[in-house]
């Protein structure tokens, strides 16, 4: 900012700022549908519901049944009957009037984090705010409509049935055993939708109290969003302005903002993870990055050995930089657009890696000579790792860091012995795949014919050569060569 800004723009007054933390963990914003001035206010919540792990609401909102003129009273008893007149005595009744006489309201999350939000009151010249828990949008829920659905079907299923067939007959009982899982998969399916809606299901409805927002006690509740004098803190702000701007404003990287992955997540709820999470999905996004770029990324705050731990387990060491491992960008199972394996494309990868290692420049033909891969997936690796340059070759995005391999010796040692091994691993499986199977010796007809007309003189045979044996060796070599040569003989004449 100019001097000259600063003097047009003079600050007119100063507003003191105090946080409340006593209803941190309990703020929620709720978002209603279609929401009409003084509605939701004035509307008479039969019963509420709360699910506090997955932060999940439930409304009952009753319905103005005598209004004609929004209200239909013939379709609410027809959808009160189909919906409960099939129930069964274990069926939870839906209507308990025989009419739809109420809405109900589920809630669903807007953000996945809220922890830079925050509700403020102005007050007195004072600005009180209080960070929320989280947001959530309530939408119109009809899951009465599918158990109508569903006595439908099982009405269809029973006319089919065979009024005698016997009732208890036996059934197999199927019995599994889940697996283990490394700590990776586990993380991978809890991350899952399947795995969110199954423990959201397994959650049970706690019954909560509606209290309306004109009650005593509801504006002793909004009382507690103003901060108390015992919790009063002044925090001197001794920062710069451009220190101050970056703090309220975090600014991302160039690095990672020019990611070349289709997957890109938010910076900031990325640093709201744990260090290990934060590394492994920067490393996802970026594909190469140097370690000091990575600490600007990551919050000051980290420990650089730590840091340097956990980049190891998601990362390798090329050219005095980091790339993130090859089974992070090709899961396990998973085909790549050209149809090729993970295995397969995770190989390729870690060749051209060593490659790196040991040349500055690379090209495609030195590539496609040893691993058979389509064009665009080679192209593509490239792409993602480094930058073309014309008569020279594909380069690492990231120039050679000495800095680094002077700094963390110990490290760059490590990675060494870890890229012999992989040199040699690569070796052995190229080795096996490039060396041709071998053939085996087919017989010839000749041979075939031959062996023929010796089981068909095999008596002969064995009577001549003991008849012709003598006791002593040079008899036995001579009568046994003339045996050969007559058996040669027949075997010509024979073909």
């Amino acid at each position: 900012m100019d001097t000259t800004e600063r003097e047009d723009d003079p600050v007119v007054k100063e507003i003191p700022v105090y946080l409340s933390k006593t209803l941190a963990d309990k703020l929620f914003i709720i978002q209603y549908p279609a929401y009409v001035k003084d509605n939701y206010p004035n509307a008479i919540f039969s019963k509420t519901f709360v699910k506090p792990e997955n932060q999940k609401i439930r409304m009952e909102l009753t319905m103005d049944t005598s209004d004609k003129h929004s209200y239909d009273y013939y379709m609410g008893k027809q959808l009160a009957l189909k919906t409960d007149g099939k129930s069964t005595e274990n069926d939870e009744i839906v209507f308990d009037n025989g009419l739809m006489d109420k809405i109900v309201l589920t809630s669903e999350r807007t953000l996945s984090d809220c922890s830079n939000f925050a509700v403020g009151i102005f007050q007195d010249d004072e600005l009180h705010i209080t960070p929320l828990k989280s947001m959530l949008h309530m939408k119109l829920q009809c899951d009465y409509l599918d158990e109508n659905d569903k006595h439908a079907r099982d009405g269809t299923k029973n006319i089919g049935e065979d009024d005698d067939e016997e009732e208890d007959n036996a059934t197999p009982v199927k019995v599994t055993f889940a697996r283990h899982l490394p700590d990776n998969l586990k993380k991978l399916q809890e991350q899952s939708f399947q795995h969110h809606n199954k423990k959201s299901q397994e959650e049970r409805w706690m019954h909560t109290n509606y209290i309306p927002i004109y009650d005593i006690q509801a504006e002793s509740t909004r009382m507690e969003m103003f901060c108390s004098s015992a919790d009063e803190s002044i925090n001197n702000l001794d920062l710069g302005q451009i220190n101050y701007l970056r703090l309220l404003v975090p600014q991302l990287s160039e690095c990672y903002l020019q990611s070349t992955s289709e997957d890109q997540i938010d910076l900031h709820h990325i640093l709201t993870l744990p260090l290990l999470d934060q590394i492994r999905k920067i490393m996802k996004q970026v594909r190469i990055i140097s370690f000091a770029k990575l600490c600007e990324i990551l919050s000051p705050e980290q420990d650089t050995i730590t840091i340097l731990k956990y980049l190891q387990q998601v990362a390798m060491l090329v050219q005095g930089n980091w790339v993130v491992n090859s089974e992070l960008i090709y899961p396990k199972d998973s085909l790549s657009p050209q149809n090729s394996t993970s295995e397969f494309m995770c190989r390729t990868r870690d060749y051209i890696l060593l490659l790196f290692t040991e040349h500055q420049y690379l090209n495609r033909k030195m590539i496609s000579s040893v691993i058979k891969l389509p064009s665009e997936e080679i192209s593509q690796i490239f792409a993602e790792l480094g930058t073309y340059e014309s008569r020279k070759g594909w380069q690492l995005k990231e120039p050679l860091n000495w800095d680094f391999c002077k700094r963390y010796s110990e490290i760059v040692e490590r990675q060494q012995i870890f890229w012999d091994a992989k040199r040699k691993y690569l070796r052995e499986i190229m080795e096996a795949q490039n060396q041709p199977p071998q053939r085996q010796r087919r017989k010839s007809n000749r041979e075939s014919l031959g062996s023929e007309n010796e089981e068909r003189n095999v008596g002969r045979g064995r009577k001549s050569v003991k008849e012709s044996s003598v006791p002593d060796n040079d008899g036995a070599i001579t009568e046994s060569a003339k045996h050969k040569k007559s058996r040669s003989r027949k075997i010509s004449e024979t073909t």
